[in-house]
């Protein structure tokens, strides 16, 4: 091959390592610049969203209260989780027994009663070593998610004016 063939040849290259080197560069551009904090990536709700909310050393501490009552619910999501998989048994029978089954749902919703319970007795420990606006968060993540429009009626019943 000549210096004159291979001039074409060297052309496209250089043109497609420009575009590869481009596409990659601006493909790394836009991930860094789109690239969201981990909290706000995970779809959070409930008790862990309120804790993302609190500050790192009290998310540390509520964390540790609820480890501190798992030895307490580890009996209460065993008996929910045999509860559910009986539910599921009598559901998949040849034949329905609907006396189990009511028997099953009931041992379930009890399981699922207690535990709630047990969380908030811990919860309620919690917030009472919080100051107000911790406490703030607490009720915004908990209760108030999606319903600023019932937030505000519900203040106007308990008689406080709307938080601006």
């Amino acid at each position: 091959m000549t210096v004159r063939s291979l001039k074409p040849w060297l052309l496209v290259s250089v043109l497609l390592n420009v575009f590869l080197i481009g596409g990659v560069a601006g493909g790394l551009y836009h991930w860094m610049a789109s690239a969201k904090p981990a909290e706000a990536v995970v779809n959070q709700h409930g008790l862990r969203q309120a804790m993302f909310k609190l500050p790192p050393e009290r998310r540390k501490e509520l964390r540790q209260l609820l480890r501190h009552n798992s030895a307490d619910s580890q009996p209460l999501i065993m008996a929910g989780r045999e509860a559910r998989m009986g539910v599921i048994k009598q559901l998949e029978a040849p034949t329905l027994d609907r006396e189990v089954l009511v028997t099953e749902l009931a041992k379930a919703r009890e399981a699922d009663v207690a535990l709630r319970a047990l969380v908030d007795s811990t919860l309620a420990q919690f917030a009472s070593t919080l100051p107000q606006e911790d406490r703030q968060k607490l009720v915004d993540a908990l209760y108030l998610r999606g319903q600023a429009k019932g937030k505000d009626k519900l203040m106007e019943t308990a008689g406080s004016k709307p938080r601006s």
